[in-house]
Order: structure tokens, then C-alpha cells, then sequence
């Protein structure tokens, strides 16, 4: 481990110490999944894969999720005493932090410029724990130094399908095309990436058992199931997480589980499809009240989401909200996520 170093940032008045502490991965390669996996087998495991989430999940109703100040680390606003950013090897990730904070993290560079915190990632993919104290209270970062990837150019991460992007939607930025992801081989799922969400709830399910494994998390994402969560159990509606029937998804597999669209939001990692299931009997719980689990109860999950998104909150991104009902394969469930512009259908 390299020495640690202690300076004092002018402007931020923020105490930072810095661990050179890289942890490199150890990267294996399996054949590519033939055409004959990608159009038979594939789509009939998806079936039985997003009706399944991590294991380890407890019963109790979530976290208290306020940290009692705010960051906001690449654009995202966030109060949770917990939340994770990404960024790529050797580039900055900007975060903000209150007057007088301190930082310690466990490897990269960080300094200031114009009143704002830079953290340099290391070179090496893998992940880097981050602490922000202020007043006695902390908040904790987890920063996943990113896979480069390069979109048309390469099909697959080391035996890992992703797929090709689409240009960006209307050359929106929050379509621009992902740089990298997260390698989840040195990971584990039961990793929580803010209070109430882990890790492995938004793997994508492709390939089941395949090592290296790669993965796409937004931090607005996190912050607004966080709200959402909250918000759920203040109405009532005791949860202690959401269950996550579908979360990250690439290219790939968006397409060969017979999804036509190239912009969904699942392959940026900002979409969830989501419902309460605090008995654990797989399915919906009855939200409504009436007895039965029907759309009815994914309408109701909807109407709590427009409900929070007329309330403006700071930290709330606007995005799609959807209620589906259920079929052969699942029961109703909620899509949401942080497009940047409200949209339903």
C-alpha cells in the first residue's frame, strides 16, 4: 500500500486523504454463446431468470435513508448515507461536498478545482470505497472504476456478450453511448450500492454463470428507487426493497429476449421493472387493498411515482413510469426510470 497523503483543498475547505490501494481483476475468457444459444435457449432461461433475485434479502422494512447533508458526485443529487458512481480509468469523477467536509478514499488522486472535488480514478478497473464526513455525520461512495469497452468495434467483454448501441436518441446526452462498465467478477451481490439496493439486484441476466459478468448502474436511479421506497412505506405499503424483475440488460440480450426498441432504458442502466413482494410469494403484494393481485396494484405503485414527481423534489430525475399487468411468465409490475424527461404509456 502506498504512504497516505493528507493536504488541505482551498475553496472546498475540504480535508482529503489519499491510499494508493488498487485491487486489479482477475479477467477470464469463455467462447462467445453460439447464435443456436442466442435465439432457442436463451429467451426461455430469461423467462425463468427475471422471476429470481439475490439471494440474502431479510424482511424488514427499510433503512432510514438521510444522511444530514448532501452530495452530488457526476450531477446526481443525493442525501442517502450510501450511493455508488462510476467513472473510467484514469478520469475524473466531480463530486460536491458541503464547506468544510472531510474525504478519505481508499486509492485514485482527488483534488480541487473551481470550488468542486475531483476524484482521479485509478488506472486499473475494480472498485473504490470513498467516506465524507461533515458535522460528525458520514456518507459512503462506492466508486466502480470501469471496463472500457468500444461500442462497434468489439461484440463482447471477455466471452460476455454486450451487443452494439444505437447512435444516441435525438443526440440526447443520456443516450450517449456507455464508455465501459462494471466487472462483477471480484464483486459480490449482496454488495449494497445504496441503503436498501444491492449489488445483484440489477445484473443482467444473460449468460447465467458466466465469469466475467458486466454491468451498467446510474446513481440517479438508486436515488429515485430510494424515494420511491420511502415514499411506499410511509403510505403503508411495508417494504424493505423492491424486487427487481429486470434491471441492467445489453444490447444482446435486450434483443434476443424479443425487444425491438435500440433506446430502451435498461441498457443504460437507469431502468428497473419493479414491485413489493415483502411476503416473498413471488409476485405483487395486494397494494389496493381489494384482495387480488391485478394491474390494479402496479397502477396504484404509479400513482404514488407521479404523486412524488409533482412534489419537485431536487433529487427526483423525471423519467418513464409504467404499470404492466401480469402473464404466463410474471405478475404486474412497475417500470421506472430517470430518462431526463417524464414519459408514459
Amino acid at each position: 500500500m502506498a504512504p497516505i497523503a493528507a493536504w488541505c483543498v482551498t475553496g472546498a475547505s475540504a480535508l482529503v486523504k489519499s491510499a494508493g490501494n488498487f485491487r486489479p481483476f482477475d479477467t477470464r475468457t469463455d467462447p462467445i454463446y453460439s447464435e443456436l444459444f442466442k435465439f432457442l435457449l436463451l429467451p426461455a432461461i430469461a423467462v425463468f431468470a427475471e422471476l429470481t433475485t439475490p439471494g440474502g434479502q431479510t424482511r424488514q422494512v427499510s433503512e432510514v435513508s438521510e444522511a444530514g447533508f448532501e452530495i452530488r458526485v457526476n450531477g446526481t443529487l443525493s442525501a442517502l448515507p450510501l450511493i455508488s458512481a462510476s467513472g473510467m480509468p484514469g478520469e475524473p469523477v466531480e463530486i460536491e461536498v458541503p464547506q468544510g467536509a472531510s474525504i478519505s478514499v481508499s486509492a485514485g488522486e482527488v483534488s480541487e478545482e473551481g470550488g468542486k472535488i475531483l476524484w482521479r480514478a485509478p488506472d486499473s478497473p475494480g472498485l473504490e470505497d470513498m467516506t465524507i464526513t461533515h458535522n460528525g455525520q458520514q456518507v459512503h461512495l462506492n466508486l466502480f472504476v470501469l471496463t472500457p469497452f468500444r461500442n462497434g468495434v468489439e461484440d463482447a467483454l471477455n466471452g460476455y456478450r454486450i451487443g452494439k448501441y444505437a447512435q444516441p436518441l435525438r443526440n440526447m446526452s443520456s443516450y450517449a453511448v456507455p464508455r465501459g462498465f462494471i466487472d462483477l467478477t471480484a464483486m459480490s451481490e449482496d454488495l449494497r450500492v445504496s441503503p436498501n439496493f444491492k449489488l445483484g439486484q440489477f445484473r443482467c441476466k444473460q449468460q447465467p454463470g458466466h465469469e466475467p459478468t458486466y454491468l451498467l448502474l446510474r446513481p440517479e436511479m438508486l436515488v429515485k428507487l430510494e424515494i420511491i421506497l420511502e415514499a411506499a412505506n410511509e403510505r403503508g405499503w411495508e417494504a424493505d426493497t423492491f424486487f427487481v424483475m429486470s434491471g441492467y440488460r445489453t444490447p444482446f440480450y435486450n434483443a434476443a429476449i424479443g425487444n425491438t426498441t435500440t433506446s430502451s432504458r435498461h441498457l443504460y442502466g437507469d431502468a428497473a421493472d419493479i414491485y413489493i413482494d415483502q411476503d416473498r410469494d413471488g409476485q405483487m403484494d395486494d397494494l389496493d387493498g381489494n384482495g387480488r393481485i391485478e394491474k390494479a396494484d402496479a397502477y396504484a405503485l404509479v400513482a404514488l411515482i407521479d404523486d412524488l414527481a409533482a412534489k419537485k423534489d431536487p433529487r427526483w430525475v423525471p423519467g418513464g413510469g409504467s404499470a404492466y399487468g401480469a402473464n404466463a411468465a410474471h405478475g404486474p409490475f412497475v417500470h421506472v426510470d430517470t430518462r431526463g424527461y417524464k414519459a408514459r404509456w
